[in-house]
């Protein structure tokens, strides 16, 4: 359960915002009983911040909050909706997502498993307020 937090919690927000990844991979080290670095480095530089150029894995590891709703149990109390993208209930996972594949839409557009999201992007008519939402909530923990 802890990696699986690690990487679809903790790194998905972290890719999303565009933290460092060194600095990441040193948190978690600090943090973590098994933050060693065969688990750390492959798990976060490769899989959880895409760092690696896609040596480890085809595609960045990133999702919003419905996939979170999903695949755990995290979403329940939490004062934020996974479908919603804009306002005060928008769940910084969904919105920083679509953020996040707007603001590399260039590069993921020629992945062959990431050009189905930026058309979904595209497709989105908020897609300019949710990034200038996102922009302004920042790196930081909501």
């Amino acid at each position: 359960m802890r990696a699986r937090r690690r990487l679809m919690v903790l790194g998905n927000y972290a890719l999303q915002r565009g933290w460092n990844p060194a600095a990441l991979t040193g948190w978690f080290h600090a943090n973590f009983v098994d933050g060693y670095d065969w688990v750390m480095v492959p798990n976060v530089v490769g899989m959880s911040q895409h760092a690696d150029g896609g040596l480890m894995a085809t595609k960045p590891y990133a999702g919003g909050g419905a996939y979170i709703n999903r695949m755990s149990d995290y979403c329940g109390d939490c004062a934020y909706r996974p479908t919603v993208r804009l306002g005060p209930q928008a769940c910084p996972f969904t919105a920083g997502y679509w953020a996040f594949i707007d603001r590399h839409a260039t590069r993921f557009a020629a992945n062959p498993r990431m050009a189905r999201q930026v058309k979904g992007a595209a497709r989105l008519a908020d897609l300019a307020q949710v990034a200038e939402q996102e922009r302004q909530r920042g790196a930081e923990p909501p």
